[in-house]
């Protein structure tokens, strides 16, 4: 192809994400001489499929979920019949869906077998959680699917071949998540955790129970939601927080703390070691792909015990927690978006070679 490539991204737009979160930010950095992009956000609910006729956006509802993506909504439909006329018009050569939970359920559908349009899905959760929102019929019909965990491909290569499934690993902004100025040491040792999915929340305030009493150490939480440790003393919470004001908590803390009951990628996790954070997590398959133990101390699912055994480690050993640091930040900076990004390209271009 001697023009640039034309790509139609199509995700949701999550209301709790920032301007730096998401797997969208690696459009701004494709070659802009071979790759033109338009994104389509679409809500996380019925709103931008307007129904005049009361009691049709139930039924409508009800029809497009019996496909088995349980994620799905009218706003995606209604996302789906844009990109198809933007495929109708000629005014896009591959159509990327950046969440493939969420839609891509009827445009191969509507395309038909012999059109030259190219289409790629991206999915982000677990595999234990992917057969109740990712029909094979429907991943299936896909040029590529582009997973963001080796743990995932088992789920598709069982029904596709696995030369049609890409890893890419997310991204992160490296110049916007970065190390702070070094803060003097009040000798209070800081744990953040941000975010809700996934997160092992029981485990966490076992966690935070048994050092209650501990003045030294402090749990910084992240979240607008509940989560169980709102009556500990040694909890601090931060809610409805800005991007800038979310780096601060990172930059002014001495650990990420993130146990987990699973994981594919993790915002927090690439934002806290971005951030030159030591990160104690829960030793999952997905949480090795983005993280060793040069920069992460990874403890079995449950084992609150190792996780209170790798917090006093990490606060008594400053030239430890020194090392740590460093590494996650050049961990970080492997999968800045300006490096990912490249793998994109690398994707696109093969599939109108």
């Amino acid at each position: 192809m001697n023009r640039a490539i034309r790509l139609r991204l199509e995700c949701t737009r999550y209301p709790h994400w920032g301007r730096h979160s998401g797997i969208g930010q690696f459009a701004p950095r494709l070659d802009p001489t071979r790759f033109r992009y338009k994104v389509h956000a679409a809500s996380d609910s019925d709103d931008d499929l307007p129904l005049p006729i009361p009691g049709l956006r139930a039924r409508l509802r009800e029809r497009v979920q019996r496909g088995g993506m349980g994620w799905y909504k009218l706003s995606d439909l209604a996302a789906e019949l844009r990109a198809f006329g933007a495929c109708l018009s000629g005014r896009a050569d591959i159509v990327h869906f950046l969440d493939g939970e969420h839609s891509g359920q009827y445009l191969p559908q509507w395309l038909g077998k012999k059109h030259r349009i190219k289409l790629v899905a991206s999915y982000h959760q677990p595999a234990d959680l992917l057969p109740e929102l990712v029909p094979q019929a429907v991943a299936a019909r896909f040029d590529r699917i582009v997973v963001v965990s080796p743990a995932q491909r088992p789920y598709f290569e069982a029904f596709m071949p696995a030369e049609r499934i890409v890893t890419i690993l997310h991204g992160i902004d490296t110049d916007f998540f970065a190390p702070g100025p070094q803060r003097s040491s009040d000798g209070v040792f800081r744990c953040i955790t941000s975010g809700h999915w996934l997160r092992d929340w029981p485990t966490i305030v076992r966690v935070a129970e048994q050092l209650r009493d501990r003045s030294d150490i402090e749990f910084h939480i992240v979240t607008n939601r509940e989560t169980g440790l709102e009556h500990l003393p040694n909890a601090r919470f931060h809610r409805n927080v800005s991007d800038e004001q979310l780096r601060l908590i990172y930059q002014g803390s001495d650990a990420l703390f993130l146990p987990l009951t699973e994981s594919t990628a993790n915002n927090t996790l690439l934002e806290g070691i971005a951030c030159g954070l030591p990160a104690i997590a829960t030793d999952l398959p997905s949480v090795r792909a983005y993280v060793s133990d040069r920069c992460a101390m990874l403890c079995a699912a449950g084992d609150a015990d190792a996780l209170i055994a790798a917090i006093e480690r990490l606060k008594s050993d400053v030239t430890l927690r020194s090392a740590m640091s460093a590494a996650a930040r050049s961990r970080a900076e492997e999968l800045s978006w300006a490096r990912i990004s490249r793998e994109y390209e690398n994707l696109y271009q093969s599939l109108v070679d």
